[in-house]
């Protein structure tokens, strides 16, 4: 299986999510570095309020849930069985059905057209010319 779509799917749900909450977001942040590096600390503190906050949380939420698709398709494709070559030769096997059936739509379309010109032509063989 192939992850790409999945992944561009979380990156982009993501980012929208986490744009919208720090967008929208009233708060501060801090960062204290020290010597011995157990005493340094982080502190952000972020307030969003209304439909940025709901919305936020939810793009959030969906792009992790397509982070995880995108994770389980990865390894499901590492794991599939067949070689490349079996895969090459079953999508070769899918194009010439494919034309197979363009080749047989163009038939009933010639087909069509054939029953077109005969309808006119019996229609003009009925009103003579004056």
């Amino acid at each position: 299986m192939k992850s790409d779509g999945p992944m561009i799917l979380a990156v982009v749900l993501l980012g929208a999510g986490v744009s919208m909450i720090f967008g929208y977001g009233v708060g501060s942040a801090g960062f204290n570095a020290a010597y011995p590096i157990s005493a340094a600390n982080l502190h952000l503190s972020i307030a969003t309020t209304g439909p940025a906050a709901l919305g936020g949380f939810a793009l959030t939420v969906l792009g992790l849930l397509a982070m995880v698709w995108a994770l389980l398709s990865a390894i499901v494709g590492l794991f599939t069985t067949g070689s490349s070559d079996a895969r090459l030769a079953r999508l070769e096997r899918k194009r010439l059905e494919r034309e197979e059936n363009l080749g047989h739509a163009d038939a009933v379309r010639l087909n069509q057209q054939e029953r077109i010109l005969e309808k006119e032509d019996r229609l003009r063989a009925s009103f003579p010319r004056n």
